[in-house]
C-alpha cells in the first residue's frame, strides 16, 4: 500500500508541476516577459479566411452593374446600327421600285407605241393591197388619170404591191406599162425614186396611204 501511495502522490505531484510551470507561462506570456508562441506553436493564432465574395458585395454589384450598362451600351449602338442599315435599304428599295415602274410604263408606252404602229402598218398594208388590186383591174389610161393626183412615193408603193401580187399569182405585170403613159418627166421622177433603196426612209412616204378615203390625196 506504501509503494502505490508513493506512485500515487508522485504523479499527482508531477501534474502539479506541469499545471504550475503552464500557468507560468500564460502569466509571463501575458505580460510579454516570454513569447508563448514560440514554444507553443499551436498557440500562433491563424489568420481567418475570408469569403471574398462576401468582402465587399457592394463593390462585386457596382461592377456588375458596369459591364451590364457597357453591354447595353453595345447593344443600343448595334441596334442603332441596325436601324440604320434598315433605313438604307428601305430608300434604296424605293428607289429601286420607283425604277422599276418607271422602267414598267416605259415598256407599256413602248409596248402601246408598237401595238398601235403595227396596227397602222397592217391597215395601211390592207389599203395597199385593196388599191393595187383596183389599179390592176382599171383600164390603163384611166388607172394612169388617178395615179397622176397621187404623190411619188404612194405610187410606188401601189406599184410594188401590184408587182408582189402578179408574182404571186404568176402572171405580168403591168406598172412598167403603166409608167409609160405617165408625162416624161414625172415618169423620169418616179423610175428616179424607185430605184433609190433608201425611198423609204424619206419622211413622209406611205403617208397619204394612211390617211382615211379610198384613194391617196395629192400633196
Amino acid at each position: 500500500m506504501a509503494s502505490v501511495s508513493d506512485n500515487t502522490r508522485s504523479f499527482f505531484l508531477i501534474l502539479l508541476i506541469t499545471f504550475l510551470i503552464a500557468i507560468g507561462f500564460f502569466i509571463f506570456d501575458y505580460f510579454q516577459a516570454i513569447n508563448a508562441e514560440d514554444y507553443f506553436p499551436f498557440l500562433k493564432k491563424q489568420p481567418s479566411l475570408v469569403n471574398q465574395d462576401l468582402l465587399s458585395p457592394t463593390e462585386l454589384e457596382k461592377l456588375e452593374i458596369e459591364k451590364a450598362k457597357e453591354r447595353l451600351i453595345d447593344d443600343l449602338e448595334e441596334l442603332k446600327n441596325l436601324k440604320a442599315e434598315l433605313e438604307s435599304a428601305k430608300s434604296s428599295l424605293a428607289t429601286d421600285k420607283e425604277r422599276l415602274e418607271e422602267l414598267k410604263e416605259g415598256i407599256q408606252k413602248k409596248e402601246r407605241e408598237m401595238a398601235e404602229k403595227a396596227k397602222r402598218e397592217s391597215a395601211r398594208s390592207e389599203k395597199v393591197k385593196v388599191l393595187a388590186n383596183k389599179v390592176a383591174n382599171m383600164p390603163p389610161e384611166s388607172a394612169r388619170d388617178m395615179l397622176l393626183n397621187w404623190p411619188d412615193y404612194d405610187i410606188i408603193e401601189v406599184f410594188e404591191q401590184m408587182d408582189k401580187d402578179a408574182e404571186e399569182e404568176g402572171r405580168p405585170t403591168i406598172t412598167t406599162y403603166l409608167l409609160t403613159l405617165f408625162p416624161a418627166e414625172r415618169r423620169s421622177v418616179i423610175s428616179n425614186k424607185w430605184l433609190d433603196a433608201s425611198a423609204k426612209q424619206v419622211p413622209g412616204y406611205g403617208k397619204s396611204v394612211d390617211e382615211d378615203g379610198d384613194e391617196p390625196k395629192s400633196q
